[in-house]
């Protein structure tokens, strides 16, 4: 899964070393990098701190993703996919998997199936056809994001609000 950036605490560990890699380059800047860096892991020591309260609520609750990207940001904020449309958006599942995953989200009753915005939402309406399932959007790129310095704290707190929504019934 190379979704790493999914989990603000690897965000951090890339902030630091993009911080030493531009003060190694530029030395004369060196200080205002470390100032810089500093400011922005205080943010997502916030943001951790921040969605770990907001998914409080959802903990313990499963859901069906559209593919198998999101292990960085279950793990650290105590979520779990109970499985997934497909390992990766490149290969469609068979009729059979469509199946498996309609008796999985039959037997949880009510729980909720994401799909991306990058991708074709049929897939997800086929799983969801005949259950009680409710549906949600989850963005791991950023698709639907407007460029800029707050992109990844919109992007994670757009993930987590899907979540939450959709597995409260309030979204």
């Amino acid at each position: 899964d190379p979704h790493v950036w999914l989990d603000p605490e690897n965000a951090k560990a890339m902030v630091h070393e993009i911080e030493e890699a531009l003060a190694k380059a530029d030395p004369a800047n060196a200080a205002t990098y470390e100032s810089n860096a500093e400011a922005v892991m205080a943010k997502l020591d916030s943001l951790v701190a921040e969605i770990d309260s907001e998914l409080q609520p959802v903990k313990g609750r499963g859901y069906i993703v559209f593919h198998d990207a999101y292990q960085y940001f279950e793990n650290r904020f105590g979520v779990s996919a109970i499985g997934s449309i497909t390992v990766s958006p490149e290969v469609l599942p068979g009729a059979e998997r469509i199946s498996d995953l309609q008796e999985k989200v039959r037997s949880l009753d009510a729980t909720c199936v994401f799909s991306e915005p990058q991708f074709e939402p049929k897939l997800v309406a086929t799983v969801t056809e005949n259950t009680n399932a409710r549906t949600g959007v989850l963005d791991p790129l950023g698709a639907a994001i407007d460029k800029g310095p707050n992109l990844y704290f919109t992007l994670i707190r757009n993930m987590a609000s899907s979540l939450k929504n959709c597995l409260l019934g309030s979204g």
